[in-house]
This record gives C-alpha cells, structure tokens and sequence, in this order.
C-alpha cells in the first residue's frame, strides 16, 4: 500500500463531556401524506418538462455569476422545503444559495455549501416555513465559468410530535425513504467542532469531522493513555464505487473492511454514466469493529483505502491513485469496561453439548 501520510492527531485522555438529558418529546420535521412528494430535477430542466403547481419553471438566466433560480410556492403554510443538491466542486469555486422572497429581503441561506473536496458531493438544506413565507425563489449561484450542478432533489416535510428518546435533544428530520438525521446537518453551515463523549465505560473520540480526501494515503494518528477492551471506527465516505469496500489498516497492518450502506434504489443519489455504470454521489455510512489486539498504549494510526470486491485482472501500477475519495465525520469509539469472567462450568455462547433431535413437521404424535 502506497502511503503518503498526512498526520491528524486526538489524545484520548482526560476530559469529559456532560450530557443533557431533556425529558421531553423532541420535535421532528416528517412528511406529510398530504404534501406532495419528492420531486427530482435534472439540471439543466428541459423547457417543456411540466412542473407542479407549487413549483414554477427554474430558470438559468444570463448573469454575471451562473445562476439557477426555482420558483416556489409552498403548499401549506407551516411546510418546510428541503432541498438536496448534488453538484461537483471545481477549483477556486463555490456554491451559494439565497431564499429571494416575494416579498420582504433577500435571505442568505449558505454563503458557501462546498465542503473542500474538490469532487462530485451532495448536500442537503432544510428551509423552514418562517423564511418561505408566501413564496419566492430558491436561487443557487456559482462563479462565472460553472454552477456545477447536475441535480436537485425537493421534498415537503412538516413539523409534528413524535416519540423520541428522552436523551435525543437535537431537532430531528425524516425523509419519505424513514432516513432520519439531526436536522442541524442541513443548516447550510459548516460542521461544528466535535469534542467527544464520554458515558460510562464508554468513550468516543473524533478523529476527522470535516470532510478529507485520503485517495493519496491519508494517515490519521490517536493517542492512546490505555488500550480499551473493545472498539469500532465510525465514518461516512464519498467517492467510492459501488463495487468497492474501504480497507482499514491500523498501525499499517491490514485490520479488515468497511462496505458502506448501499441507500434505497429510489435515492436520487444514483447516476449513469455514458458506459451505463451506475454510481452514487453522497456520503454513505460505514463502520468496523476493531480488534482491540490491534491498538496498543501511544500512538495508533489508521488508513482507509478503496479495493474492489473483485480483484481486477490486472493491477493498477504502484503509483497510481485512484478516483477522488474522501471521508469525514471519522470517529473511534472505545469500551474500557473489563469483560466478564465466565462462570465455572458455563458453556460458550452458541456451543451445544448434544446435537438436538428434529421432528419433522407432520410426524409428530397426536391423540384423537
């Protein structure tokens, strides 16, 4: 494995976070089956493509910056608009989005949704009904040689109560497919700094919260006061083909793989390219279970790099990289409470003494 490291450091030790704990339903933004359903638009919009009656006819006028402006309409007052753009981000650009009201002043709702990949990405922003109002445009911005979007998705959602935990103190947003995701992560801002948790015996650490491309052999490094009786690594990752897992080496040993959740077939995450091969544009969850014989007490350092399922027939040369591929929100979390002793004489889990006897079905023993 060729590596190219670039050093990331977290110590893990001495601190302590405290949790709220709110004894309250916590308010969630959920479809309505009385609003209209997610609604895909390829961009550019082909002029004739009949819109619906809260949408108008997005627009790419002529301007300084490239524009794309969406009319809309909301269909209840107290809905909210999310909107899921899938762009690529190009040198020296950026992406900005403003809310043009009817009426009123122009909102900024994002000054800039790049997130510092220089890839094809997705992005999500949730407009409450308090800034749509009566309606007005959604407009998108770029610099002036491209907007560099090629899709987005729009989708109703309203507010309601729901049965939460006592411990989730955070809004939460659910979309038509049951995804459900702190709706904080769709403010349009930037991520806010992790500190980590620290609850009981268990202690979570993050490691990379901001988006990193690792494609040239991202080295991130944690310091550890104690090795922990169990772990896992967490993530989410973009740029990975559908056909691929990540590898996870730590401390420059082969630990194992991470096969990122594949979404639903209807996510709107899904493109063809011009050879017919379908890839996904968005971050997909994944995590491992680490094998704690693999930490030790100091600095650990762990890499991920992209495979194939299949091995290919021939391997690329040693030099050289692969597609864009990048991941963020990387956390380690650790348990350091000490494994049960086994009672004398316990059995292991899942060991049969004996081999049971089956009946089969319609030869069991009946009495009239």
């Amino acid at each position: 494995m060729k590596q190219h490291p670039v050093k990331r450091r977290w110590t893990a030790a001495n601190f302590a976070v405290c949790l709220a704990v709110f004894f309250s339903t916590a308010c969630a933004f959920l479809r309505a089956d009385e609003l209209p359903g997610p609604l895909t638009l390829d961009i550019p919009v082909p002029v004739n493509m009949a819109t619906p009656a809260w949408l108008g006819h997005p627009e790419m006028p002529n301007d300084t910056l490239q524009t794309l402006r969406l009319p809309i309409a909301p269909p209840n007052p107290d809905a909210a608009l999310l909107m899921t753009v899938y762009f690529t981000e190009s040198n020296n650009g950026f992406l900005r989005i403003n809310w043009k009201p009817a009426v009123g002043t122009p909102v900024a709702l994002a000054s800039n949704f790049y997130e510092g990949v220089g890839m094809a990405t997705s992005r999500s922003l949730l407009v409450p009904p308090s800034t749509l109002g009566p309606g007005g445009y959604l407009i998108l911005q770029g610099n002036a040689v491209t907007l560099g979007v090629q899709r987005v998705e729009l989708e109703w959602l309203e507010s309601r109560q729901d049965l939460v935990s006592p411990k989730t103190s955070a809004m939460l947003l659910t979309k038509a497919d049951g995804t459900t995701v702190p709706a904080e992560t769709a403010n349009g801002q930037p991520p806010v700094a992790a500190t980590g948790s620290w609850s009981g015996d268990i202690v979570t650490v993050p490691i990379q919260v901001d988006p990193a491309r690792i494609e040239t052999g991202v080295e991130f490094t944690v310091q550890l006061d104690k090795v922990p009786t169990t772990a896992r690594v967490v993530l989410k990752e973009t740029g990975l083909s559908l056909t691929q897992h990540l590898v996870v080496w730590i401390n420059e040993k082969r630990a194992g793989m991470i096969t990122p959740v594949v979404p639903g077939l209807g996510d709107a995450g899904f493109f063809s390219d011009a050879t017919a091969k379908t890839n996904f544009v968005g971050w997909r969850d994944g995590s491992f279970y680490v094998p704690a014989k693999l930490l030790k007490q100091g600095e650990n350092t762990l890499q991920f790099s992209g495979e194939d399922e299949v091995p290919p027939a021939k391997p690329a040369p040693a030099d050289e990289f692969g597609p864009p591929l990048a991941v963020k929100d990387v956390a380690l979390q650790m348990n350091y409470a000490a494994l049960p002793e086994p009672l004398p004489g316990q059995l292991p889990l899942f060991h049969l003494s004996a081999e049971p006897t089956l009946t089969p079905v319609g030869m069991t023993n009946t009495s009239d």
